[in-house]
């Protein structure tokens, strides 16, 4: 009997043992899942504030420290603390899309008219702190028919709500995703990835700037170079296009005739209310409604469009299409219910069949024809080791011997040092040594290797390496160390928000 009570007393203290050692060692982050990081403790108030994991999703990178500031990745947002401030903040990525920034229309009135926030996200907007903390809208709510959802970016986060979902729950966009991009390895939700193209060609940028993204579309697909040697970028409404020699002048693909879409024949000249004629050949033409025409006029007009290919076709009562030779313009209902004329998304359509055309296998050439892999001979050094830094050039699969590439280091504190490597050797690599860096423990030293092409065209490979004292790295932070290494090793790209360019 005695025995039986020393066996239970046994069982019931071991039972409360492993209650206890379960309880200590809950931690408030999923770090088991592969590619998550335990949450640093000056961003947790701050982030439980706006959701926490149920919203933001897990931390997906080690803590970045750099100069007066510490990052870390989420799956949805870039968090920044300010050593000076104490305060922590969601960095401005949403400014990193390639969104253009035009100047604020102004109504009859006189009064600055932003972008509307979608009903639907007004909520989780103000619960999120509005505009201090998220910022403003930096676009109008737009429907993605790839993904089938209806999303919204602001400055600092995103918002999106799936067409099927019947209880429309808002979700966050993977801002943080995108940007650590292969940096990270945890795989977000497949609805909330962000499609928007990692490369900018400045001469797109500038036209979508000064025709707006309501004309233009969002980007479908990265600037490439087409086989008779332009560079050529799908939106959802156009097709854009410059050559590489004069990269000043940017043209629009004729999207009807490449689509198929079937010219009408000529009218003969006639005049009718609300339409305005327009001569093609021969005083022989198109009426076009006055509605297209004034919108004609405000977005670059004949000269930009072409003449007209097609009479004013009715798509349903009321809702007509018109075809130009570079795009066609039509009325449509927006989000809010509104009646607008819009041009037609025939962007997909072309990029479903380029690809098509081109096999499933093979992507259209890449703007960049030059490849650069960069590597550092260790990931993380002491501020008294020499690092040695190393580049890669190839064409194609050709290496490129002969070639001179330039190393942008980035200090702590922001101030840069332009270094000439050697030119590269018949393997296509160069490489240079660095004398020690002298910087604070953590500090991570952002690299850019760049090299110009004969029409010099200047491509650049990015990425870092971290100062780290030996005898700190094994005395803290040991648990760490593995993912470090893991995040580190990568040889290709970096993505910090002060790399930006």
């Amino acid at each position: 009997m005695r025995a039986d009570r020393y066996n239970l007393l046994r069982y019931l203290s071991f039972l409360l043992i492993i209650l206890c050692i379960s309880c200590t060692q809950k931690t408030e982050e999923p770090t088991s899942l592969q590619g998550t990081f335990p949450l640093h403790s000056s961003f947790k108030p701050f982030y439980d504030r706006l959701g926490g994991l149920s919203r933001l999703g897990p931390a997906i990178s080690p803590v970045i420290e750099q100069g007066d500031k510490r990052y870390q990745y989420t799956t949805a947002v870039l968090l920044e603390y300010d050593r000076n401030t104490e305060q922590v903040q969601l960095s401005p990525l949403g400014r990193e899309f390639g969104i253009p920034f035009l100047p604020n229309p102004v109504d009859q009135e006189g009064n600055v008219q932003t972008p509307k926030i979608y009903p639907l996200f007004e909520k989780i907007y103000t619960e999120m702190g509005g505009e201090e903390i998220v910022g403003p809208p930096l676009s109008e709510v737009h429907y993605n028919e790839r993904l089938g959802r209806y999303e919204q970016y602001f400055e600092r986060v995103g918002f999106y709500i799936l067409e099927e979902d019947v209880s429309q729950t808002v979700y966050l966009l993977s801002y943080g995703a995108w940007k650590c991009r292969q940096s990270c390895s945890f795989q977000v939700p497949e609805n909330s990835r962000i499609e928007l193209p990692t490369v900018k060609a400045e001469p797109m940028v500038a036209f979508v700037s000064r025709h707006g993204i309501d004309f233009t579309g969002f980007a479908l697909s990265e600037p490439y170079l087409t086989s008779d040697g332009l560079v050529e970028q799908i939106y959802e409404c156009l097709v854009l296009t410059f050559n590489p020699e004069h990269p000043e002048q940017v043209d629009l693909r004729p999207l009807p005739q490449l689509l198929g879409i079937p010219s009408d024949e000529l009218e003969e000249p006639q005049s009718l209310p609300d339409y305005e004629w327009v001569s093609v050949d021969q005083g022989r033409g198109f009426l076009v409604p006055h509605r297209f025409w004034e919108y004609l006029q405000t977005h670059g007009g004949l000269e930009l469009s072409g003449l007209p290919q097609t009479k004013a076709h009715q798509l349903s009562e009321g809702y007509q299409r018109q075809c130009f030779v570079k795009f066609c313009i039509e009325d449509q209902i927006d989000l809010y219910g509104n009646r607008v004329v819009r041009l037609s998304k025939l962007g997909e359509e072309y990029r479903k069949q380029k690809m098509q055309a081109m096999g499933e296998s093979q992507k259209p050439l890449d703007i960049t024809q030059i490849t650069l892999h960069a590597w550092e001979s260790q990931p993380i050094v002491a501020p008294d080791q020499e690092q040695e830094i190393g580049v890669s050039v190839y064409s194609g699969n050709q290496p490129l011997s002969e070639v001179s590439a330039e190393l942008i280091l980035t200090y702590p504190g922001g101030r840069e040092e332009t270094l000439t490597m050697p030119p590269t050797d018949s393997e296509g690599k160069t490489q240079i040594k660095l004398s020690p860096i002298q910087a604070e423990n953590g500090s991570l030293i952002p690299y850019r290797v760049c090299v110009q092409d004969r029409r010099e065209q200047r491509f650049c490979v990015r990425d870092s390496f971290l100062i780290w004292k030996g005898e700190e790295l094994a005395r803290q932070n040991v648990q760490y160390l593995p993912a470090i290494f893991n995040w580190l090793e990568k040889t290709y790209k970096i993505f910090l928000p002060f790399l930006s360019r």
